[in-house]
Order: structure tokens, then C-alpha cells, then sequence
């Protein structure tokens, strides 16, 4: 019969592989919609247009990527102090380890806020210029 401690560690293991799939999953989405965006908006001069929002739409979701990616990087180097904390040879090196680890962490959860607000905000973006454009195109919205 496995112990608590034996249990506690198999359900840290599960949730670190769990939360590293859904960043992937999460980073290969944004990298899509980015591809999608880049392929379909049509482009014309920066201005109070379509074109424009659209354009910061994809900028939007271009910025999420980029938080992502330094996501991941901050959680492998998390995964790396951790590691050097645990082969440590006395206390002192352990805490130094312990220390840089709860600054990668720290900045895991900063890139992971702002990934997130940037996603919600590129999607809002993008839907309200399509309706934006759609009232523009009928004549409910003026221009001029």
C-alpha cells in the first residue's frame, strides 16, 4: 500500500504533466490563430478601418504567443532550480536554489496572467471589429 507521501507525490507529477500539456496545447492554439489571421485579414493603409483593427487584432494574439513562449521558458528553468535544489549539498545552497525558483515561479504566473488577458483581449478585439464591420458595410455606423 503506498504511503501519503508516495500519493501526494504520483498527484504533484500528474499536475505538473497536466499543466505542461495544457501550455502546449494552449501555445500551438495561439500559434494557430496567429497563422489563420495572418492568412485571412485583408490589409490595406493604417487608419480607422477595418483592415487596421483586424491588423491589432493579430498583434494582439502575436504579443499572447510571445508571452507563452517565455511561459515555458520560465517553467523548464523552474524545473532546472528545482532539480539543483533538491541535488544540493548543504542547506545554504539549497535555500540560494529555493530562492531563484520562487523568482521563476513567480514569473510563470506573470507571463501566464498576461497571456491569458492578452488571448481574452485579442478575441474581443477581433469580434468587435467584425461587427463593427458589419454595421459599417450596412450603413448603422457612419464614417466621415
Amino acid at each position: 500500500m503506498a504511503t501519503d507521501q508516495e500519493r501526494a507525490d504520483v498527484l504533484g507529477v500528474q499536475q505538473i504533466d497536466g499543466a505542461n500539456k495544457l501550455d502546449h496545447f494552449i501555445m500551438g492554439i495561439s500559434v494557430a490563430i496567429c497563422a489563420y489571421l495572418a492568412q485571412t485579414n485583408p490589409y490595406a493603409q493604417l487608419g480607422v478601418n477595418k483592415e487596421t483593427f483586424l491588423l491589432l487584432s493579430l498583434l494582439i494574439f502575436a504579443a499572447s504567443c510571445a508571452c507563452g513562449f517565455q511561459k515555458l521558458e520560465a517553467r523548464s528553468q523552474l524545473a532546472l532550480t528545482n532539480a539543483s535544489a533538491l541535488g544540493a549539498s548543504s542547506g545554504g545552497q539549497r535555500a540560494m536554489w529555493l530562492e531563484r525558483g520562487a523568482l521563476h515561479n513567480k514569473r510563470c504566473q506573470n507571463y501566464n496572467h498576461i497571456r491569458n488577458y492578452l488571448l481574452l483581449t485579442g478575441l474581443l478585439c477581433y469580434l468587435v471589429t467584425k461587427v463593427w464591420a458589419t454595421y459599417q458595410n450596412t450603413g448603422w455606423i457612419m464614417l466621415h
